[in-house]
Order: C-alpha cells, then sequence, then structure tokens
C-alpha cells in the first residue's frame, strides 16, 4: 500500500507537458538556439546582387579591377619566356 501511495506521488509530477519539459531540459540542455530557427527572413537574392553590384560600380571598385587585369596581364607578358 505504502508503494503504491509512493509511486502515485511520484508520477502526479510528471503527467502534465510542462512537467516532461522540464525533466528533459534539466537533464539534455539543448545546445542550440531554436528561437533563432523560427524566425522569419526576408531573403531577395537578386535585390541583393544589385545593391552590392551598384555599390561596386559607385565605389569605384571596378576600375581598380579593370586597371589590375591591365597590368597584371602586361607584366605577365613582360616577365614570361617564349
Amino acid at each position: 500500500m505504502l508503494l503504491i501511495h509512493l509511486a502515485q506521488d511520484i508520477t502526479t509530477g510528471l503527467t502534465s507537458v510542462a512537467a516532461w519539459s522540464e525533466v528533459w531540459h534539466s537533464y539534455w540542455p539543448s545546445p542550440m538556439d531554436w528561437s533563432l530557427l523560427a524566425q522569419q527572413f526576408e531573403t531577395d537574392v537578386f535585390a541583393d546582387f544589385r545593391s552590392a553590384f551598384n555599390n561596386f560600380i559607385e565605389s569605384g571598385q571596378v576600375w581598380a579591377l579593370l586597371i589590375g587585369l591591365i597590368l597584371g596581364y602586361l607584366i605577365r607578358s613582360l616577365t614570361s619566356y617564349g
């Protein structure tokens, strides 16, 4: 009889879903933050590419690329044998 009351007292707290969740997290802590996966993201790949390309043109990096390609080709042709 005492054993039945003991088992009943132990299992009453474990019947609710919240209690199982607390038990699960106390014994097996999750190293991952799941709230990050539940967030909404607006991904517009073409708008991001267009923005990056416009920044590439406006900042003058396209000229640095062209000058580097031309100088690299000239130096390669002057230093190669044959």
